[in-house]
């Protein structure tokens, strides 16, 4: 989904560590983790959280909110396609 006009984005925390990351709507491998803040927030009125792999634990991004929407930013490097369970016949 395209944020502030683009489904990409590059950005670099507090200590200059740099993610490309992708902004998607739903992210059903993802879960939530932490405390909502907006300190550091790379979105204007966005408050954010970590995105953790459901199955694993990983770190994938960050959830952003605000009022009435939010949206994952998932680092782009860090994503896998799920593969289909193989047939065991």
């Amino acid at each position: 989904m395209a944020v502030e006009g683009r489904s990409v984005h590059r950005r670099a925390n507090p200590v200059g560590f740099e993610f490309e990351f992708g902004c998607f709507g739903r992210a059903p491998g993802a879960v939530a983790a932490g405390e909502a803040t907006a300190e550091h927030s790379w979105f204007a009125g966005f408050t954010w959280r970590y995105s953790l792999c459901r199955g694993c634990g990983k770190h994938l991004g960050w959830l952003f909110e605000s009022v009435g929407t939010s949206f994952h930013g998932l680092i782009l490097d860090r994503l896998e396609s799920e593969k289909p369970e193989k047939d065991p016949s």
